[in-house]
């Protein structure tokens, strides 16, 4: 039996954990980032990368499958009620050089790009390289991650920004929370939305304003003024700004010596 999917969430996102046992597998038929490496040779880094051949072809069994009229599980359906909430996007990057050398890729995406529309949502399924109790039998285990939409390592960052900003910066305010760990795009995303930005705003007429700030634990920094150090304080509107501190306090602050 196969579960229904959770609806999507206030933030916009529902998960679904999809348990698959692969058949055809069970007779074993960028600078920042960094393999995992680790002394035990029985271990999920180490038993996925020796077995990337067997388990590569389990993912390729699974994204055909998605590709086809099967599908694992319902994707869920985004409402009209729902136009208020935050929306969620997810980009998938490229494996560096590196990665590709050791290792595969187990992100396959589901769905289209439509952000703003109503209707199927979109999902990003991540492939776990499984062992049995048995520590014989190998199989796949699919996970579901849902969104509004999912842009694939082929996505050009020109093809974000017209799906998340093309509208609408039309119709007021935006914004845009780049989340992820180390190594996963989010200053080469952000950096390549501010080149469009540049061409996109009109040069006359009008009012415009746009920041860029990268938040890292208690270091916030300004990314349009060479990463400046900068403090949030809210203004008598209690509205937040970034404010850049003085190139002295900067320097104490990054030291330790500024609480």
């Amino acid at each position: 039996q196969r579960a229904l999917p959770p609806p999507l969430g206030p933030a916009g996102v529902g998960q679904l954990e999809h348990d698959r046992r692969n058949a055809a597998l069970a007779p074993m038929g960028n600078a920042t980032s960094a393999i995992e490496t680790s002394g035990d040779c029985h271990g999920t880094a180490a038993r996925r990368q020796n077995n990337r051949d067997v388990f590569g072809a389990g993912v390729s069994a699974f994204r055909q499958e998605l590709s086809g009229d099967g599908c694992p599980a319902p994707i869920p359906i985004r409402e009209a009620s729902m136009r208020a909430r935050p929306r969620v996007v997810v980009r998938k990057r490229p494996l560096f050089e590196h990665e590709a050398a050791q290792d595969f890729d187990v992100l396959s995406c589901q769905g289209g790009t439509d952000v703003w529309g109503e209707g199927d949502a979109a999902a990003l399924w991540v492939t776990r390289a499984m062992l049995a109790a048995d520590h014989r039998t190998m199989y796949c285990e699919h996970h579901g991650f849902y969104a509004d939409a999912v842009f694939g390592e082929a996505a050009s960052t020109a093809e974000v920004y017209n799906a998340v900003l093309g509208g609408p910066l039309q119709h007021g305010s935006t914004t845009v929370l780049c989340f992820g760990q180390t190594g996963s795009g989010k200053t080469f995303t952000l950096a390549g939305i501010i080149d469009i930005l540049r061409e996109a705003l009109p040069s006359g007429g009008g009012r415009w304003r746009v920041s860029a700030l990268e938040v890292a634990g208690n270091a916030v920094t300004d990314l349009l003024h060479a990463s400046a150090r900068c403090v949030l304080r809210d203004d008598a509107g209690r509205c937040t700004r970034a404010v850049l501190l003085p190139a002295s306090s900067a320097e104490a602050d990054a030291a330790g010596e500024v609480g």
